[in-house]
């Protein structure tokens, strides 16, 4: 059988790889042979392949976690960090639990770290992809809500001669409709009207909407009564009488 020499062979990257995959080898050989597993066996059989030595020392703890303060009589003990150091190798760094900090479970499992991250960076995408849909989606129905609501207002504009535009006029002016697109309705609507048609609209360019609907109140008022005979003539027929 051929072998690889010591000196060709692959060395782990992470200097606690070689030490962890060990562990995990050795913990779950002992469970295929119902062996007992002891406190932590994922933490104590790393710091055994990761130091060398089968006595955990404060000094090797502080080797692995740095946040590990012996002296400090306020912090966790070192069972509590071994524990969380058996969580997070046993589940392959999926958990970082406490005492331990986020750069330890970083440093002892830089993949599943990298891995962590693009799946939060994933989900943050599709939030907020999600998020401008969702926004996509209420604009338009804003905009389809909005040219609705502007098709209504052309819609009852149609039935009202300049003698009764007053009527439509205090009706919409209180509706959520820009009074740049009511006044462009009421110029196109004009035009229909033969005795409007030597308005010029040019003449209200920069006149405030409720001033082009008085002035056309008043000249409806100076028109004779034929004049407002013949604008009924413009208007769409509602009904149509059958024979």
């Amino acid at each position: 059988m051929n072998t690889i020499p010591r000196h060709l062979s692959l060395v782990p990257a992470c200097p606690y790889a070689l030490a962890i995959s060990q562990a995990v080898a050795e913990v779950e050989k002992r469970l295929q042979g119902r062996t007992a597993r002891g406190a932590h066996p994922y933490a104590s059989a790393f710091m055994r392949h990761y130091c060398g030595t089968r006595t955990i020392k404060a000094d090797q703890l502080r080797r692995v976690m740095p946040e590990y303060s012996p002296g400090d009589r306020t912090a966790p003990p070192a069972r509590d960090y071994l524990a969380a150091l058996d969580t997070l190798i046993a589940t392959r760094g999926e958990r970082c639990p406490t005492p331990l900090s986020q750069d330890t479970g970083t440093r002892l499992f830089p993949l599943t770290a990298s891995r962590l991250t693009e799946r939060q960076e994933k989900r943050i995408t599709l939030r907020h992809g999600r998020e401008n849909n969702r926004e996509a989606r209420e604009r338009e129905q804003k905009r389809r809500r909005y040219r609705n609501r502007l098709a209504q207002a052309a819609l009852e504009l149609a039935f009202h001669t300049p003698h009764t535009a007053g009527r439509w006029y205090a009706r919409w002016q209180a509706q959520d409709v820009y009074e740049s697109d009511m006044q462009s309705l009421v110029m196109v609507w004009l035009r229909r009207f033969v005795s409007c048609r030597h308005i010029d609209p040019w003449e209200w360019r920069d006149e405030p909407l409720w001033r082009v609907m008085l002035d056309i109140r008043i000249l409806s008022g100076e028109r004779s009564a034929f004049s407002r005979v013949t604008d009924r003539f413009a208007l769409p027929v509602l009904l149509t009488c059958q024979p």
